[in-house]
């Protein structure tokens, strides 16, 4: 079986010294090499909408493929009725997908970000808009060259970013798309055994909660915000929100 990497991070600014070190050794960072995801609970696992959902209800799990193909079935069909024609991909085209996803509907995609400041972005903010008080977030780092995602049944997806999706371009985001009846990234990567014994496709790292206000504040000044991040008129009221919550946070 693959093995899962943890680090354990002090603090943030072991986390900045620490994740470049650990995934290139002596080389400079490398964009698109790895693609990071951050979680605000270490223990969630890597669900899609679509995985979770289908938990929730329960369903028979051998038909998590198929029900996923009907959704999306549906919402296609929709598009066409409503005279949007233009928007139906091609078979196996993941733009329509994206879509669906963005408008609130379950997909077998799984959200990640060329930056890892960008991921821990989103694991740290939700410390604040979810109220937790966690002892430890997580970034996960998940490693485009594994032979994981080389026909075993998971692809890494790009997904062309119009001007009109701003989002997707400003979080610098890439796709997982499980197509096997896993319903997590680490069941999947798990059950595979590896072509080489120092294989690592997937490695976790560990932030401390207490550096939310430090790590928020930083990443601001690094020009990754709600308002960045979203850039609509939710992530402005989200960036009102989470200003706010630092200011209880810090006390000021």
């Amino acid at each position: 079986m693959a093995d899962i990497h943890t680090v354990e991070c002090r603090g943030w600014d072991e986390f900045k010294g620490t994740i470049v070190k650990e995934l290139f050794q002596d080389a400079p960072f490398q964009k698109s090499r790895f693609l990071f995801r951050g979680q605000v609970d270490p223990n969630w696992q890597l669900m899609s909408s679509y995985d979770r959902w289908f938990d929730e209800q329960g369903l028979d799990e051998s038909k998590r493929k198929e029900i996923a193909a009907q959704l999306l079935g549906s919402f296609k069909q929709e598009l066409r009725n409503a005279g949007h024609e233009q928007l139906v991909d091609e078979e196996g085209d993941p733009r329509i997908m994206a879509i669906a996803q963005h408008y609130g509907l379950p997909t077998r995609l799984l959200d990640w970000s060329e930056s890892p400041y960008v991921a821990a972005f989103f694991a740290f903010v939700d410390v604040v808009l979810l109220k937790r008080d966690p002892q430890f977030v997580v970034v996960w780092a998940l490693d485009t060259k594994s032979y994981c995602w080389d026909g075993y049944g998971t692809r890494i997806v790009s997904v062309a970013s119009p001007r009109s999706n701003v989002r997707l371009r400003n979080q610098e985001g890439k796709f997982t798309i499980l197509e096997t009846l896993d319903k997590s990234i680490e069941d999947f990567v798990m059950k595979i055994k590896p072509t080489k014994s120092l294989d690592l496709p997937l490695r976790r790292f560990l932030i401390p909660g207490k550096d939310t206000v430090a790590a928020l504040a930083e990443l601001d000044a690094m020009g990754i915000n709600p308002s960045r991040a979203y850039s609509d008129l939710q992530g402005f009221a989200m960036a009102a929100r989470v200003q706010q919550q630092l200011r209880v946070l810090a006390k000021l």
